[in-house]
């Protein structure tokens, strides 16, 4: 069979997959019924070191939802690389349903570095109550727009840094934010 990771609709299910999906027992997910779906979410948060976790069936699903629980209506800004699905294939969602600033960050194929991140923050000053208030950063793993590209582990670690530092001289210098 052959996987196609350009897309989480691209790749077709075989014919022991659908017999698998044919015969899985079911239930109603909304009322926490359905064991495959409990059994999902039970293995993941366990993969993951988790309390819980919950299955969303769409991509766009997970990154709205993501977004909406991480940043606060009138302006926060999220950063985010400039092929990143939200940006490109989210028909604005972030900003309606989250009144959410997207701010794009240049890179190689879909990341960006710390670097990069603290000048796109410094140019916002935390006293400066008009400008976006820095909020959240979108680490995307590029299986589509940019190639495919992974992220190295010392850009993402790189980046982590001044998220942490960012948030908490905010934290520090501007109350309420």
């Amino acid at each position: 069979m052959l996987v196609n990771l350009y897309s989480d609709t691209q790749t077709r299910p075989s014919e022991a997959m659908r017999a698998a999906i044919a015969s899985a027992e079911v239930g109603d997910e909304q009322r926490g019924e359905d064991p495959t779906t409990i059994e999902l979410e039970r293995r993941v948060a366990s993969l993951l070191g988790q309390e819980a976790a919950v299955f969303l069936p769409s991509g766009t699903m997970c990154n709205e939802i993501a977004i909406r629980a991480h940043v606060r209506p009138g302006g926060d800004e999220v950063f985010l690389g400039r092929r990143a699905h939200p940006i490109e294939d989210e028909a604005g969602g972030p900003a309606m349903l989250s009144g959410a600033v997207l701010t794009v960050l240049d890179g190689d194929r879909g990341t960006f570095t710390g670097a990069a991140l603290d000048a796109a923050v410094s140019a916002h000053p935390a006293h400066n109550r008009y400008a976006p208030r820095p909020r959240l950063v979108c680490v995307e793993q590029t299986a589509n727009l940019s190639g495919g590209t992974v992220w190295p582990q010392e850009r993402v670690e790189g980046v982590l840094e001044v998220a942490r530092a960012t948030n908490s001289a905010r934290t520090s210098t501007a109350p309420g934010c």
